[in-house]
């Protein structure tokens, strides 16, 4: 019977450990995801702005005369580029249009 009984103990204590091993695993659990999700909420962030800034930047350049035209029908692909480089694809993408037209 008192084998019994410290058998029973050291299951208990083993069970204790395992318990206290697990609750730390998952406390280190919970602190890596409040980083990560920290750093992702963050990143989302610096995305968030950095579109908001590019539309107010493309919502303050207009389009003007045949350019313009050009520059409104191709607006997604010149959406990713700087207003210099967008004015230099407009320049080309026209010279490319009166070489077309003139050449028919």
């Amino acid at each position: 019977m008192i084998f019994r009984w410290f058998k029973h103990a050291k299951r208990l204590d083993d069970l204790e450990e395992t318990l206290e091993r697990h609750e730390k695993t998952l406390k280190n659990l919970e602190i890596e995801w409040s980083e990560t999700y920290d750093k992702f909420r963050l990143l989302n962030m610096r995305v968030a702005k950095r579109v908001q800034r590019l539309d107010q930047d493309s919502s303050q350049e207009e389009p003007q005369g045949a350019e313009g035209e050009l520059t409104a029908e191709l607006s997604p692909v010149l959406g990713s580029l700087s207003p210099r480089a967008r004015q230099i694809q407009a320049q080309i993408l026209a010279r490319r249009a009166r070489t077309q037209n003139g050449g028919e």
